[in-house]
């Protein structure tokens, strides 16, 4: 095979990949069409508002009555600017989160499958990866907008009040954390809800199945470990197994005793989610390209 014939294989590999970015632009339009998007992300701001609001606070305490602020800061770990501020920041936006990713799903893949968006795309020179890769773009893009980003913005908002290079400095590990925990978050979500897009796009089963997995088995969980007094029931509820690996992200001072213990087991679990949601989505774009 001649270079000049690599080069054009490679050029035209690149820029299929390339075709990710304007899926997901596409699919986030389609998104941002829709007023009821701005209204969850309306409610998924509210928590993000007044924990900007909480921090500027408290930096004006520390400026005008510094024992007032610690004792504040000591009563709730949440409000001293450490790791496990934004952990649980992040954590406190999995419900909205969730309700969002929800409502998205169907207007994100769900049209493609009913309307034969699928069979446009998968016609010009990108493959099933490709449009995968697009899609989960497109989703993790919307779980950054509720979790990482507003983290990001909070975790500046406290350095730049207080001692912006002592803080910077002394804290860059929790910049870290936002990410990895967000990314970890954005990647688990992604795949699940592509996978259940993919064999469900109608909008009242996917709603369904999303609420027993996110609303249902936690409940389920909390039962079974009450009944049984086993704590590997809570292995059911998935924000938890996802939180006890993203609180590694922040360091070990924001691993909590009893996640630390079944640590490998949450990062079984998720691992195993994330792959067999790979494959389902895999194998239900491959037969609907057949089909059409």
């Amino acid at each position: 095979m001649s270079a000049g014939s690599l080069d054009d294989r490679n050029e035209q590999q690149r820029a299929a990949w390339l075709a990710c970015w304007p899926i997901a632009r596409t699919a986030l339009l389609l998104v941002f069409r829709r007023k009821l998007f701005w209204l969850f992300l309306g409610i998924a701001l509210l928590t993000f508002m007044f924990r900007f609001g909480v921090i500027y606070l408290l930096a004006e305490l520390d400026t005008q009555q510094p024992g007032i602020g610690r004792m504040l800061s000591r009563l709730d770990p949440n409000l001293e600017g450490s790791g496990r501020t934004f952990l649980n920041f992040m954590l406190a936006q999995s419900t909205v989160t969730m309700i969002l990713l929800a409502f998205a799903g169907s207007v994100l893949a769900g049209n493609d499958h009913q309307r034969g968006g699928l069979t446009f795309y998968l016609s010009r020179r990108i493959n099933v990866l490709h449009y995968t890769g697009g899609k989960l773009l497109a989703i993790g893009l919307l779980v950054s907008l509720t979790t990482t980003l507003p983290a990001l913005v909070l975790f500046l908002e406290q350095g730049m009040l207080g001692d912006t290079a002592k803080y910077f400095t002394e804290n860059y590990n929790i910049a870290i954390g936002i990410l990895g925990y967000g990314g970890l978050i954005a990647v688990t979500l992604g795949l699940l809800l592509f996978a259940l897009v993919s064999w469900m796009p109608r909008p009242v089963p996917l709603v369904m199945s999303w609420a027993c997995l996110f609303v249902f088995l936690p409940v389920l969980s909390g039962i079974l470990r009450w009944v049984f007094d086993d704590r590997h029931w809570r292995l059911l509820n998935l924000w938890r197994d996802l939180y006890a690996i993203g609180s590694r992200c922040f360091g070990e001072a924001a691993v909590r005793s009893s996640d630390e213990a079944q640590l490998p087991e949450a990062a079984a679990v998720v691992f195993s989610v994330c792959l067999v949601s790979f494959i389902a989505i895999v194998v239900r774009i491959r037969q609907l390209r057949h089909q059409s």
